[in-house]
């Protein structure tokens, strides 16, 4: 169960726009006027657009940022990591999510985003799950497909 909360927490600051057809809705990130939006932006743009998905508790949305490639250091996958969102948003309300701005480095077509958060959520039964309260570092990890940056990996800062 530990492990659920701090994957949980991780996913706050983090998480399939290679799904054709897949998502129910086309996400919008920001564009600045009068120019050209860099890659930093755009991943900082996603970032947003996870944290906001995770405390609406839309799993589609987060998942319009992962990949189908997406693996990580537990073993999930894409389905994994669809079946994990609808698990703990089950388990969990008020979902609050605070961050500082990310450190984003991009070489070529791969990106790492370094965030710092802190997580809170209120379960909606208490015997079946704990208060969240975590705070830390996790690595997102991005590659470039198609001209669009998808998550394929987050974990710990390394």
């Amino acid at each position: 169960m530990n492990r659920l909360l701090l994957v949980l927490a991780l996913l706050g600051p983090v998480v399939c726009t290679g799904c054709k057809g897949f998502a129910p809705f086309e996400v919008d990130l920001p564009i600045l006027a009068g120019g050209t939006v860099s890659d930093e932006e755009v991943i900082a743009a996603i970032l947003d657009d996870v944290q906001e998905g995770m405390q609406r508790r839309q799993v589609y949305r987060i998942l319009a940022h992962v990949s189908r490639n997406y693996r990580d250091a537990e073993g999930r996958d894409y389905k994994a990591m669809q079946e994990y969102l609808k698990e703990s948003f089950a388990l969990y309300r008020d979902i609050r999510i605070t961050r500082v701005p990310p450190r984003i480095e991009v070489r070529g077509y791969g990106a790492t985003a370094i965030e710092t958060f802190g997580t809170t959520a209120e379960p909606f039964d208490p015997n079946k799950a704990p208060h969240l309260q975590i705070q830390g570092q996790v690595t997102v990890r991005f590659e470039k497909v198609d001209n669009r940056w998808l998550i394929v990996e987050w974990g710990n800062v390394q």
